[in-house]
């Protein structure tokens, strides 16, 4: 019986001793991976540092020529010609459109023969008043007499004014049929066309604008303006330069503009509606690049550079709790270290608080780490912040 169940069971053992082996194969390959999985992820890394760079805001704009004009007629007329093509550059006192000039020749002309008749009238009285002024004397006629010659030479002379007033006022209708250019600059679309009656001071016949220099209108929040003023009393009594800005602009290719410009004029009054100060600049526009009415970025560039903290955009995270980067102490453990960021400069930001120099941070390999754990790094030499890319 002994021996009959000693034969049957032992297979059985067999299996065991098989599987127990299986399973010990299993945990020794276990422990390899393990091993394995547990050496520290290779990460690139960079050391923190602090670079010159200009703080800059960008604002919306929007372009106005710095001299826009209304051509309107003084007189009325009829149109009969124009001389100028539309949208051409035109020059001051070029001459742009022709009235009718045949009624106001005719007054000229009227005015011209009533003076040619008063100035006979006038000098038939200066005679009789010469020859009235010698009889007087010898007492061949009355004082009286005399009076009346006077008075009639008188009389002839303000005639005349009279009448040489006339013509000059139609001399001056007469030089209003030919309209010409107040302004050196660029001539819009004909609004009448030629045979329509034109009206004094109402029809505008074309517009004129001046594109250089050209404007930038854009507006300023109140608070912004306020701590500009603050920071510029904290450093006029420090004995600092005041703050200031060079206004620049980015076009709507995102190409920049390459002139910069200035400020030239501040609103006296706070906009109730929106809480903003209109604020223009003035750029040079000697290419005409620019014209009336565009909407373009205008970045207000900090004159000075200041020192501070950049990063790479890469570096940056975000959780529930805001931002973070993720720093390398010297035991190589990852820390996730909150981070207050201030401007965003091309791909690069700046960390106003919770960094400082000489620091090191992942840029590369984070979704390979874990906060606790060490790791592997090889440091990212940056090249050194270029200033120009501040705008």
């Amino acid at each position: 019986m002994s021996v009959a169940r000693y034969k049957k069971n032992h297979p059985v053992r067999l299996i065991n001793t098989v599987i127990m082996i299986a399973i010990l194969g299993i945990s020794i390959v276990s422990c390899e991976k393990e091993t394995a999985v547990q050496e520290p992820p290779a990460v690139i890394v960079t050391t923190v540092k602090e670079d010159k760079i200009f703080h800059t805001i960008d604002l919306v704009g929007r372009t106005e020529a710095s001299e826009d004009v209304n051509i309107r007629s003084r007189v009325e007329g009829t149109l009969l010609e124009r001389h100028f093509n539309e949208g051409d550059e035109v020059t001051k006192n070029q001459l742009l459109f022709t009235l009718d000039p045949a009624p106001y020749q005719a007054v000229v002309d009227q005015s011209q023969s009533e003076i040619e008749r008063l100035q006979a009238i006038l000098d038939e009285a200066t005679i009789n008043f010469d020859r009235g002024s010698r009889l007087v004397k010898k007492g061949t006629i009355s004082q009286s007499q005399m009076d009346e010659l006077t008075s009639k030479k008188i009389q002839a002379e303000s005639a005349l004014k009279g009448a040489q007033a006339q013509l000059e006022k139609a001399a001056l209708n007469l030089s209003y049929t030919k309209i010409t250019a107040p302004l050196t600059g660029r001539i819009g679309k004909s609004l009448l066309s030629l045979g329509d009656l034109v009206s004094p001071n109402q029809d505008t016949l074309a517009t004129i604008v001046k594109l250089n220099p050209i404007y930038v209108n854009f507006q300023v929040n109140e608070k912004a303006f306020v701590d500009f003023q603050e920071e510029a009393r904290k450093r006029i009594a420090a004995g600092q330069e005041k703050p200031s800005v060079i206004p620049q602009l980015r076009l709507s290719n995102d190409k920049m503009y390459p002139h910069d410009g200035q400020l030239d004029f501040l609103d006296n009054r706070v906009d109730q509606a929106t809480g903003t100060i209109k604020i223009r600049a003035v750029f040079p526009n000697e290419n005409k690049t620019l014209l009336p009415g565009q909407y373009v970025t205008l970045i207000l560039r900090q004159k000075t550079p200041q020192q501070a903290l950049l990063v790479p955009q890469a570096s940056v995270q975000e959780n529930q709790q805001g931002k973070f980067v993720l720093v390398v102490n010297n035991e190589k453990v990852v820390e996730a270290r909150p981070v207050k960021l201030g401007q965003r400069i091309k791909t690069r930001w700046e960390v106003i608080d919770g960094l400082k120099p000489g620091e090191v941070i992942i840029t590369e390999g984070i979704q390979k780490v874990k906060v606790g754990g060490k790791v592997k790094t090889t440091e990212q030499q940056v090249a050194p912040f270029n200033e120009t890319t501040a705008s």
